[in-house]
């Protein structure tokens, strides 16, 4: 049996930028940029391994026709994807959520409807 634990950090997160959400967008863009590096990577080694059996690679992926396996497959690895790339929203929404329940959403709804706000 396996158990997956929430992976969230507890405690306040270092700020190196004053303005709201530049945070965020600079760890998209450390995420968009590896992933980048990596794909660039791979993809001259899969041309250089292939020119070495004469195999033209850029007419092989163009001819590709993806099956159903194929296409989850790579739905899977989007998603995956994805998760690393949202990772500090989906963060600062779960520190949000638990920070702000209900039981304070409520409370505010009737300090606004008394007029207390």
């Amino acid at each position: 049996m396996s158990v997956t634990l929430p992976r969230t950090v507890r405690g306040k997160r270092p700020e190196f930028f004053a303005t709201e959400g530049v945070d965020e967008a600079m760890s998209m863009i450390l995420v968009l940029a590896q992933e980048f590096a990596v794909l660039r990577e791979r993809m001259d080694t899969a041309e250089r391994v292939m020119a070495r059996h004469g195999i033209d690679l850029g007419a092989e992926i163009e001819a590709f026709e993806a099956d159903e396996d194929v296409l989850r497959s790579r739905e899977e690895a989007l998603q995956a994807f994805y998760g690393r790339l949202f990772y500090l929203s989906r963060q600062r929404r779960s520190e949000m959520e638990n920070k702000y329940g209900d039981a304070e959403y409520r409370e505010t709804l009737d300090k606004v409807a008394t007029g207390d706000i």
